[in-house]
């Protein structure tokens, strides 16, 4: 099977337990059933049919939006009869973004007790602990790009402020480009992820960049990963 066959497997399952639609709307017996899953990522869970609804939702939207990622083969942005390799590169990109959105969704309902844009610190590094993964296969740095080696000998930080990331995405940059070093973990997987994811979305990572520093397999591992850390913490619910 392949992560998407995964997905929608560990999907099947999450609806055995949900089924059918809406029942826990007028089930308090369902909604018990699923707030005891719930507190195995947080017990402070609501079993109120509305907090259970939102939930539910949220976790239907996370997993359609990783489930489009895993499925947009051979992505592409661009008029189909004109696409260049710029256009593939910028398909792998926003295939991240939108797993990323997916994942970000998921992860968020099960783990928070109430909706507000505030996450708690380490929210994410939990959560994958929770998901109890496998052992992590390291992503390798790029290695002989000479376009990327000239960033090398710039200023401290020059690359990181090229793609106006700041903070954890810095590091998470300048260690896998700069101090080329593998991503040997699950947890690292996934803030380099979201440093890309925001590089790509705001703007300033173009192709052009992904083609000369050698990044596709890597945005193609991270599209991935992040599935896998999601089908985890969806088989931990079911």
């Amino acid at each position: 099977m392949n992560v998407s066959e995964d997905l929608n497997g560990v999907w099947q399952d999450v609806w055995n337990v949900l089924e059918p639609d809406k029942s826990w709307l007028t089930d308090a017996a369902k909604r018990d059933c699923i707030q005891k899953k719930l507190s195995y990522f947080n017990p402070q869970h609501s079993n109120s049919p509305e907090h259970i609804d939102l939930v539910i939702k949220a976790l239907s939207r996370g997993k359609a939006l990783i489930q489009a990622a895993l499925e947009w083969h051979n992505p592409a942005i661009g008029q189909s009869e004109t696409r260049s390799a710029n256009d593939k590169l910028r398909g792998h990109q926003w295939r991240l973004v939108i797993a990323y959105s997916g994942f970000e969704i998921a992860s968020k309902a099960l783990m928070m007790p109430k909706w507000n844009r505030q996450i708690e610190s380490g929210m994410y590094e939990k959560f994958m602990e929770k998901c109890v993964l496998p052992a992590y296969e390291p992503i390798e740095p790029p290695t002989d790009k000479p376009q990327l080696a000239k960033w090398l000998n710039k200023e401290e930080g020059a690359l990181a402020s090229f793609l106006g990331v700041t903070s954890g995405d810095r590091k998470a940059i300048d260690r896998w480009l700069v101090q080329s070093e593998s991503v040997g973990s699950w947890c690292e997987a996934y803030k380099l992820a979201k440093a890309l994811r925001n590089a790509s979305a705001h703007g300033f990572l173009l192709p052009t960049k992904i083609r000369d520093w050698g990044l596709k397999n890597g945005f193609v591992r991270l599209t991935d990963d992040l599935a896998k850390i999601a089908i985890a913490g969806l088989s931990k619910f079911a």
